[in-house]
């Protein structure tokens, strides 16, 4: 086999890993403007299905095509699509995801696990899906939180969605203040309003440590979408006991040019 040959096989799985931004730091925030999650169109990137949109009853649409409700049209985010705990340090949720550089094809429908570097939340952990997308920051990685109550927005959403006043969901780009608040919404929306100020301590804009991780059922069947890479990314994953590729390219090439190396 020709030795060009050769070294493209071995690179190939680290230059698709390398395609999108995999690890790094991270700023994040929260949003909750009940518009449908931008993931939720079709061709956003390679995956089985865009995520999940909802009705104004929470139940999931059948199509891709209806409009969004910060638009005129019927097509709104799914309660469900919100954070729980699993323990004291460990939770789910959901974020809308933006890399400087980047388009949606990168990060919709993938999933992060989060480690929290500072603010009260410093040392737990998160693993989310991006369902949406955070275009208004522009010069860092952000992974937006989706939290019922953690902000509103112009467009009325959420007021159109369930029938209630827009105030009742806070202060137009900040959110509600105070957990007594979280009591207000929606009785779909309340626990995890209350998970705001219970297990993520209200935190304001924690830093983070992200990476790209496979997964898991709890949150793709909350969005109905898994990545085409995801697969992959499993492959990878499951490999992490095995010496690092670069290790065996340099190892096979060595073998082949005869050099023994200790």
């Amino acid at each position: 086999m020709p030795m060009r040959l050769i070294l493209s096989l071995l690179l190939l799985p680290s230059l698709t890993s390398a395609a999108y931004p995999t690890e790094g730091t991270a700023i994040t925030d929260r949003y909750w403007d009940c518009c449908k999650p931008s993931c939720g169109w079709k061709g956003k990137a390679s995956f089985n299905s865009p995520v999940f949109s909802c009705d104004n009853n929470n139940t999931h649409l059948t199509g891709y095509d209806d409009g969004t409700g910060c638009n005129g049209g019927t097509a709104f985010m799914c309660a469900d699509q919100s954070p729980w705990a699993v323990n004291d340090t460990f939770s789910y949720g959901f974020v809308g995801a933006s890399f400087p550089g980047y388009v949606e094809d990168a990060w919709c429908g993938a999933c992060y696990q989060l480690d929290f570097t500072s603010g009260e939340v410093k040392g737990k952990r998160m693993v989310v899906q991006a369902h949406n997308t955070g275009y208004d920051v522009h010069s860092a990685n952000r992974f937006a939180l989706a939290i019922p109550g953690g902000n509103t927005s112009y467009s009325g959403a959420c007021a159109i969605q369930y029938g209630v006043a827009n105030s009742v969901f806070g202060e137009t780009n900040v959110g509600l203040s105070t957990a007594s608040q979280c009591d207000k919404l929606p009785k779909a929306l309340q626990a995890p309003c209350h998970w705001r100020f219970d297990w993520f301590e209200d935190a304001q804009r924690p830093t983070a440590n992200f990476t790209r991780v496979v997964c898991p059922v709890e949150l793709t069947n909350r969005t109905g979408t898994t990545r085409d890479d995801d697969t992959t990314f499993a492959t990878q994953s499951s490999a992490q006991g095995r010496p690092h590729a670069p290790y065996l390219l340099v190892a096979f090439v060595t073998l082949l040019c005869g050099v023994v190396v200790v």
